[in-house]
């Protein structure tokens, strides 16, 4: 296998910029592309009275991976998100036939699932591929760049407080024309849509895979020159601050808070949090956390436009190396483990606060198990594999309530919110991987048991992760049980 081209300290700036890369595969070449048009062709005429096949479309044209395993590709990946990133269980083939029209503009939700705090460290990527030659009148896939921060108001999820992704941006927006085996890698939550077929005969495929980070930062994981380590983002505009963050979070550095700043700007960016522009509001979010004027950001998770809330809460991620910060976000959950918005809201900041936040873990657990909102438990879930994949004390604990979850399948059946707080558990423990040997039974009976796809996707990955010969025979025989026969069809049974 070829070794993986990693991305430049350049192309990492852009994409934390921009929020995509734009990237051409080198060991596939126009059969391959036109080989996986035709099939993907075929399942559609095939099924065109069924369902989209959705996520078992990789069991169904498994050559979709020598798309990932190519080192373009595969290099990007481990760049963005770490050496062992892993693929998720969501993907799908996107078909816009002619005369399909506009999407809406939007950022994709969960797979369905309630995620009001996203994640501006960057954590998943979807991948886009497109098997054949895209012109604008066959559709493209539109995206609006510098979008993938804008925090949504969540009484309209499509648009910003500013309403600003509701309109067009013919200037500004973006329109994947492309040839054939081109794959663009974008922040997942960036804004985007589909845009309309006019032709009358060309179908237009992208398949959509996602990929996420399931080990924190500990060094750079691409091609890193230390000479640009105190990269200021001053290109990135007004995103400058959220973008030097992020970079800062990836390459590991320890940041003390910006002594440079007048008592002008701090009133400035003060004011600026009730601006009616959400990106002027972030802006002087992420300013104020990066200089360390965590109280102002605390007061504003009581706020009652819930927006201003998830605003600081984002910011508030920037003070991660101020163990006071930890102290005071403790002492309020405590307080208010009983109001859901500021509870989730801190879970949310902790998990993305990392291993500075290890002396939080004993409450985290006892939120989890006291909390009677699933929102909350699902944030505190994910706190706790953040926190802990790393290694930590308490591991013990931390497993035994994450099992606790993700084997609560008796209460709150067709809950979304509950299922999304075991698959969020199990994803923890596979972040944790060979700490959490423990939960090894709970994990298999989820494997075989568990109604929920995404559940038994993490709980395979767990067990992969942990990686001892006993959970690598457990893997080996459910996926001998579960394989699914791409050659085996209605008119071919046998």
């Amino acid at each position: 296998m070829e070794i993986p081209q990693l991305l430049t300290d350049k192309q990492v700036q852009e994409f934390l910029i921009n929020g995509y890369l734009v990237l051409d595969p080198v060991s596939l070449d126009s059969n391959f592309h036109s080989t996986i048009f035709t099939e993907v062709l075929s399942i559609f005429k095939t099924k065109q009275n069924e369902h989209n096949p959705g996520n078992n479309i990789l069991p169904c044209i498994p050559q979709l991976q020598c798309v990932f395993n190519d080192p373009i590709i595969k290099g990007a990946l481990q760049s963005l998100l770490g050496f062992n990133y892993t693929m998720q269980p969501h993907r799908n083939a996107h078909l816009t036939r002619p005369g399909t029209k506009d999407q809406l503009w939007h950022k994709d939700s969960y797979f369905g699932y309630t995620k009001p705090l996203r994640h501006h460290q960057l954590r998943y990527i979807m991948a886009m591929y497109y098997p054949q030659d895209t012109t604008i009148d066959m559709g493209p896939t539109a995206i609006k760049p510098r979008t993938q921060y804008d925090v949504m108001d969540p009484d309209h999820p499509n648009k910003t407080l500013d309403n600003s992704n509701s309109m067009n941006d013919e200037r500004n927006d973006i329109y994947l024309i492309c040839k054939a085996g081109t794959v663009v890698l974008i922040h997942y939550d960036i804004v985007h849509r589909r845009t309309r077929n006019t032709t009358e005969r060309s179908n237009r495929f992208m398949f959509k895979f996602l990929f996420n980070r399931v080990e924190e930062p500990v060094i750079p994981t691409w091609n890193h020159n230390p000479t640009n380590d105190t990269y200021d983002a001053i290109d990135a505009g007004i995103l400058q601050p959220v973008v030097k963050h992020v970079w800062d979070w990836m390459i590991c550095r320890n940041v003390k808070p910006t002594e440079s700043v007048s008592e002008n700007d701090v009133t400035m960016w003060k004011s600026q949090l009730s601006n009616r522009n959400g990106k002027i509001r972030l802006n002087a979010a992420y300013n104020l956390g990066l200089c360390n004027e965590y109280n102002v950001l605390i007061n504003r998770l009581y706020e009652h436009e819930e927006i201003f809330c998830l605003e600081a809460a984002y910011a508030l991620t920037a003070c991660k190396h101020d163990k006071n910060v930890v102290a005071k976000l403790q002492e309020i959950l405590k307080k208010e483990e009983n109001n859901e918005r500021i509870a989730y809201c801190i879970a949310f900041i902790l998990s993305e606060m990392g291993q500075t936040a290890s002396d939080a873990l004993p409450l985290l657990i006892n939120i989890v198990q006291s909390s009677d909102s699933w929102l909350v438990k699902q944030y505190c879930c994910e706190a706790l594999g953040t926190i802990c994949s790393n290694g930590q004390q308490n591991i013990d604990l931390v497993i035994q309530c994450l099992t606790n979850i993700l084997s609560n399948q008796s209460l709150d059946k067709n809950n979304k919110q509950a299922d999304h707080a075991r698959f969020t558990a199990a994803l923890s423990l596979a972040k944790i991987g060979a700490m959490a040997a423990q939960a090894i039974p709970t994990l298999k009976n989820a494997l075989y048991f568990d109604s929920n796809r995404y559940v038994i996707a993490n709980a395979l990955l767990a067990l992969e992760r942990i990686g001892t010969r006993d959970t690598l025979s457990i893997v080996l025989d459910y996926l001998k049980l579960s394989r699914w026969c791409p050659k085996t069809t209605a008119s071919s049974p046998f």
